[in-house]
């Protein structure tokens, strides 16, 4: 009896060794993935071999569900996407050490698995994990009425399933993005382009520079034309004083800063009569009135009749002048000088006018094919 407790005591103490095999989901998707955790503890000198799979893990198929009648035989399912690089993490000051294998997971076939335990050599010692259950389901939608299968359902069990579009990505609608912003530009221009060529204005006006001339000097050039004409000697007796009266009106406002071209008859001899003598403000008086006769009522005053207005007009101007000083410079003003559209290029215009019609249609019609073959 003594000499069987002394072999006991002197057989050497075989160190704690634990092994452990958890997953993280126990029911998965068809196609999901899942992580299988392996984990060994044991002391720090101790040799450890892990278990090496190939691609697949080794299980059974429980008899159970619908999904029993359609499955032939009990091979191994589960297979593995991917293996993390085998992790060791000392305890105890260095004493002992945990080595830990993670296994990424899939199946394509529904049903109960229940994985294998682990097989882990420790001193060439088996140690073995505890058996993993996995749950593998679809979607219910797909499961044929009551849970039943009969021979119609197992040999087309997916069925026939449409094409789906991938999603429309940004990068893919760019061109669309682009092709439109280009359109409004075009659209733009064409309005644009539309309306010098309605109002025969050139999309670009000249601008000179000239010398400002004193309103006693633009009411005689006006003066001069209608002496040249003879209008007082023409039967249109309207055209005559409307050149008259508008020139008298415009030296009236470039003089005195009346706005004369605009304002009544009445209203321009009430400003007159503050800086007019009597007898001047009688004479514009009778002209303005004659004018507005020959104007509104048809009415044809006498040759020499028309003769005197003239020459109360430029009476009028000569005496109401500002003197200025000869050694004076004049002034410089912008003037725009705004002329209608050639021919050749108005003809210019409204082609390019067709072509920015033609050219936003034909975009158009590209961004409509590209948005059919993408969404349809």
């Amino acid at each position: 009896m003594i000499l069987i407790v002394l072999s006991i005591l002197a057989m050497p103490v075989r160190a704690q060794v634990t092994v452990e095999a958890t997953i993280d989901s126990l029911s998965i998707l068809l196609g999901e993935q899942t992580r299988v955790h392996l984990e060994v503890t044991c002391e720090a000198e101790q040799d450890v071999i892990m278990p090496i799979f190939q691609d697949s893990l080794p299980s059974t198929v429980a008899d159970v569900g619908p999904f029993s009648q359609i499955r032939d035989s009990l091979s191994c399912d589960i297979e593995i996407i991917g293996k993390v690089k085998t992790d060791t993490t000392f305890l105890n000051g260095g004493k002992r050490k945990t080595i830990s294998q993670d296994y990424q997971i899939t199946s394509f076939n529904p049903g109960f698995y229940q994985i294998a335990g682990f097989e882990v050599l420790v001193d060439s010692v088996s140690y073995f994990t505890p058996d993993i259950a996995l749950k593998v389901i679809i979607y219910e939608e797909v499961l044929p009425k009551n849970n039943f299968i009969d021979d119609e359902y197992k040999y087309s069990f997916f069925g026939i399933k449409d094409i789906r579009k991938a999603p429309v990505l940004l990068s893919e609608i760019k061109p669309t993005l682009y092709a439109l912003g280009v359109i409004a530009l075009l659209v733009l221009l064409f309005l644009y382009l539309l309306k010098h060529y309605r109002t025969n204005s050139p999309i670009l006006q000249r601008v000179t520079l000239e010398p400002v001339l004193p309103a006693h000097i633009k009411a005689q050039k006006a003066l001069d034309e209608i002496r040249e004409e003879k209008g007082w000697a023409q039967e249109n007796s309207k055209k005559y004083y409307t050149e008259l009266t508008d020139a008298l009106r415009l030296y009236i406002q470039n003089r005195f800063g009346v706005n004369a071209t605009e304002m009544t008859t009445e209203e321009v001899l009430t400003h007159l009569s503050k800086i007019t003598d009597e007898k001047q403000l009688e004479e514009i008086r009778d002209l303005l009135t004659t004018a507005d006769f020959a104007k509104f009522a048809k009415f044809h005053p006498l040759q020499n009749e028309k003769l005197l207005h003239y020459d109360v007009v430029t009476q009028y101007v000569d005496s109401t002048k500002e003197e200025q000083d000869e050694s004076e410079e004049p002034k410089i003003e912008y003037i725009v000088v705004k002329k209608g559209l050639s021919p050749t290029a108005k003809a210019i215009m409204l082609g390019s006018i067709i072509v920015v019609a033609i050219a936003a249609v034909a975009l158009l019609c590209w961004i409509v094919y590209f948005v059919i073959n993408l969404f349809i």
